[in-house]
């Protein structure tokens, strides 16, 4: 045994001098301008770094990749996301007291908000594992996780701000909507729809259990913290079963389960629906998941019920969410086909035959009508991400 255990050690020792020496020649090539190189060395970098990373050196890759994203564009990314892949990789290997979480965590929030079909997939994971590790280190003990992150964000406010104005989004007054409305646009494409789930199940998750202790289970109703999440993670709740799960992951109890139908029913009373500033988030959110709902009849059955139960409560609210759904409509439509869709016979077609939209014409992310698809647009976002560290 002790024999075993000398020679494990030193293994283990040789291990470490080898790490460390291949650490320092990577790193040396890390940081020099060589797009091929730097883009392979970043990968690299990724993988070995595991542990002891001080803020100092997160800094540095932050100068990089504020670099390489001045010099990239729509086409060539390359460098930005072997950069991103690191970066999200080497946030469990800061110290706890590192001041880099909230704001590497904000800076997912804003490549996602450029709507690029590149970056979608390392963003979200930047986003996961930065929650994730501020959850870890009990961040969030003295206050929800919507306080702690829009406090760590005051810094970057002035960058930030732009970018939400630009977007027509309001983090401070709804941070779970706007969240969920900028991961939820991953969803519809099939290559990024497990990215999308995986971020936003793990903004439920943590947001509840920082809300409640492990055997304070919310009575019957849904934390308002966590409704966005709860809505964009409907079209993954389509079943009995699936449904059920979600409901799980709320830690609401009081909600029988047994007698549900084949499709779902999200309830009033579970959501916790009280005011009309809360059912106008909620019908908006609602119709613009139906505009690229995609066919799916379980979905739209969901979505439409839930917005026909809200209308029963606040019928003003849903008409004015209403009427904004057939302007969206209107985008998509022309006149005609606006026309004959809204007065045709309705009585023996469902849900998802009313207000079609043309499969061809429906927005994607890589397509869809987003305000960094142009050069000159792209230009923008990138001049104020890179505001960013001065």
């Amino acid at each position: 045994m002790f024999i075993r255990r000398s020679i494990h050690l030193v293994l283990l020792g040789l291990l470490n001098v080898w790490r460390a020496r291949w650490m320092g020649l990577v790193t040396s090539i890390t940081f020099q301008h060589s797009p091929a190189i730097q883009s392979r060395a970043f990968i690299v970098l990724g993988t070995l770094a595991t542990s002891h990373v001080d803020d100092d050196f997160m800094y540095q890759m932050l100068v990089a990749f504020k670099t390489a994203l001045a010099q990239s564009n729509e086409t060539d990314t390359t460098s930005v996301v072997s950069m991103l892949r690191c970066i999200y990789k080497i946030v469990a290997a800061l110290p706890p007291s590192s001041k880099y979480f909230s704001q590497l965590f904000w800076l997912a929030v804003a490549l996602l908000q450029a709507s690029h079909f590149a970056f979608y997939v390392q963003a979200t994971d930047l986003l996961r594992h930065t929650l994730e590790r501020l959850h870890a280190n009990d961040a969030f003990h003295e206050a929800s996780v919507a306080e702690v992150l829009w406090e760590g964000r005051t810094y970057l406010e002035e960058t930030l701000g732009q970018l939400d104005q630009l977007l027509g989004l309001s983090f401070e007054t709804s941070f779970s909507f706007s969240l969920a409305s900028v991961i939820f646009k991953g969803i519809r494409h099939p290559s990024l729809r497990g990215s999308a789930e995986t971020a936003l199940r793990t903004l439920l998750r943590i947001t509840v259990q920082t809300n409640h202790q492990a055997d304070d289970i919310s009575d019957g109703s849904l934390l308002p913290d966590a409704l966005g999440y709860f809505l964009a993670l409907i079209p993954f709740s389509t079943t009995p079963k699936t449904y059920e799960r979600l409901v799980q992951e709320c830690h609401v109890s009081g909600l029988d389960m047994a007698h549900e139908a084949a499709v779902p029913r999200v309830s009033l009373h579970f959501i916790g629906l009280d005011d009309s500033s809360t059912a106008l988030l909620l019908a908006s959110f609602v119709s613009a998941m139906l505009m690229t709902a995609q066919g799916d009849d379980a979905e739209t059955q969901m979505l439409y019920t839930l917005l026909s139960d809200v209308a029963t409560v606040f019928p003003d609210v849903v008409s004015m969410a209403y009427v904004f759904h057939l302007v969206l409509c209107n985008q998509f439509l022309s006149p005609s086909d606006l026309t004959d869709t809204m007065f045709s016979k309705t009585k023996s077609r469902t849900p998802s035959q009313i207000l079609p939209i043309p499969t061809s014409s429906r927005p994607s992310l890589a397509s869809s009508a987003s305000l960094y698809r142009t050069p000159s647009a792209w230009v923008r976002f990138e001049a104020q991400l890179l505001h960013w560290g001065q």
